[in-house]
């Protein structure tokens, strides 16, 4: 039993389908789980601790935050082993915390298997140069740094990231000024659905920001691939290094931000 969707991307990728007793109701819903149509062959749960005791799983696969919100100690009573899916910041992570839900769930092969498609993978991403400096922007000008998986896609994807070079470290926002004195080359905005409110969305509908938006190229992603850390953000990766490479910008446009950054 998983009991949100990064959870449910491990459970569909690792476990055997006669294992799934039920995935959480998000993974139902096409804006937030690009592996709907998969999902939608199990049943689906509100992930509450009745829910658990209802169902009989040998394991839940959990988040850290689930597990501070229900009792714990009580559903080790039933003999449910808690699973906590692990959150990490970069590929060597995500190859580690699939090594470990894969033995968790009596599937190393699997494991094995899938992480030996994500090697080849990334390895044909990185075939091909695209030093292009990228911002990754919410419209409420939320972005990453170092240190998280948005930063791990844009290095898969042979870019740089642009929000380290504003001075950004781990997760955090971009003023507009930082961003119209030292543009990207490119913006990557996701399709997360929650960003959508009109209130949330003040930085991109900002005068100055819209003539950025007019002259600089946007990636856009479709479906919701950037919200877990798992080896799913292959798909992420791949897509942002399509779009990037049909817009054939050309390479002098790198040099910008060379002679940009560190002017008062």
């Amino acid at each position: 039993m998983s009991t949100n969707i990064c959870a449910d991307t491990l459970a569909l990728s690792l476990a055997d389908p006669s294992q799934i007793l039920s995935l959480s109701r998000q993974s139902q819903d096409a804006q937030r789980f690009s592996m709907v149509a998969q999902a939608k062959k199990f049943p689906s749960n509100l992930a509450t601790a009745e829910d658990v005791l209802h169902s009989k799983p040998h394991i839940v696969l959990a988040s850290r935050r689930w597990n501070a919100r229900h009792q714990t100690a009580l559903l080790k009573r039933y003999n449910v082993q808690i699973v906590t899916v692990p959150f990490p910041t970069d590929w060597d992570g995500i190859f580690s915390s699939t090594r470990q839900i894969g033995k968790a769930l009596g599937r190393e092969p699997a494991a094995q298997e899938l992480l030996e498609s994500l090697s080849l993978r990334l390895a044909q991403l990185h075939q091909t140069a695209r030093p292009f400096n990228a911002l990754y922007l919410r419209p409420n000008g939320g972005s990453a740094g170092k240190q998280t998986h948005v930063d791990a896609v844009l290095t898969a994807a042979g870019l740089r990231n642009h929000a380290t070079a504003l001075g950004l470290h781990g997760w955090g926002r971009i003023d507009l000024e930082r961003i119209v004195h030292n543009p990207p080359d490119i913006f990557i905005t996701p399709g997360l659905v929650n960003d959508v409110a009109y209130a949330r969305s003040g930085l991109s509908r900002h005068p100055q920001m819209q003539k950025l938006l007019q002259r600089i190229p946007v990636v856009a992603l479709a479906h919701n691939d950037w919200g877990c850390s798992n080896w799913l953000l292959i798909e992420a990766a791949e897509s942002v290094a399509a779009q990037v490479d049909a817009l054939q910008l050309p390479l002098a446009s790198t040099q910008t931000l060379a002679h940009e950054v560190g002017k008062p």
